[in-house]
């Protein structure tokens, strides 16, 4: 027997989404403030910084997260950006996230797919901000559906991926189906491209402008699912 029921809520929040998909944080700051405007949420891709060095960045030598901080602050917004982060040596893909003027913290990539100079980092999060529960996904760590799961599961109310490059139809194709099998909004921001799903997997937004902003309602949905467990049933955990 396999049931299968639908539970949404809303919880009657609208949420402002800015996607940045080419230029750095820095030209935003200084020449194109007045065509982002003001959002709950500003997303950089990768292009946005770059790669941060953590020993430049301790050293004072850099200040690419304080002008992250800076720039939440001043638009009054959540900042997000991807970003190629070198810890002594040890590279990995990362996001770092800002809010009213503070670094909340940075995620990395928690799979490493072939061979690569960037290895696997830390652990998924969901941060609490001022626009709502925020989970992040950093790059190829979308083509795993635990992803999104874990981060659904620790009450995201939307999922933002940061992708290097989209190179086929694949990162749209697991965008969707977590949206919808998780019961959660998702969006990617990659290099010249951005997209935004609802619970159900629908596209909101999708393109390759820019600038390019969004809004989509707060909603939550979850699916209650039993399995057959007489007859030829096996417990997946059990191995095959």
């Amino acid at each position: 027997m396999f049931l299968y029921a639908n539970h949404v809520f809303n919880r009657g929040k609208v949420m402002e989404l800015c996607f940045v998909t080419a230029d750095t944080v820095n030209r935003v700051w200084q020449e194109k403030l007045g065509a982002v405007g003001r959002h709950d949420v500003l997303v950089f891709g990768f292009n946005g910084l770059g790669l941060v060095s953590y020993k430049k960045e301790l050293g004072g030598e850099t200040e690419y997260f304080q002008d992250l901080a800076k720039l939440s602050r001043q638009l009054s917004s959540v900042v997000i950006c991807g970003c190629d982060t070198d810890t002594y040596g040890v590279f990995r893909h990362s996001a770092v996230i800002a809010d009213s003027g503070k670094i909340l913290g940075v995620s990395d990539m928690a799979h490493c797919i072939d061979e690569s100079e960037f290895v696997a980092g830390g652990n998924f999060r969901v941060y609490d901000t001022s626009a709502g529960k925020i989970g992040l996904i950093v790059a190829e760590d979308l083509f795993f559906p635990e992803s999104p799961r874990v981060l659904a599961l620790c009450d995201a109310d939307i999922i933002i991926c940061l992708f290097k490059k989209m190179e086929d139809h694949m990162p749209q194709i697991m965008l969707r189906a977590g949206a919808f099998s998780n019961g959660v909004a998702m969006a990617l921001c990659a290099k010249n491209y951005a997209a935004l799903c609802d619970i159900k997997g629908n596209v909101v937004m999708s393109g390759g402008g820019d600038i390019m902003k969004a809004r989509i309602n707060i909603e939550k949905d979850y699916h209650l699912i039993s399995s057959r467990r007489r007859g030829l049933y096996r417990d997946f955990r059990s191995g095959y």
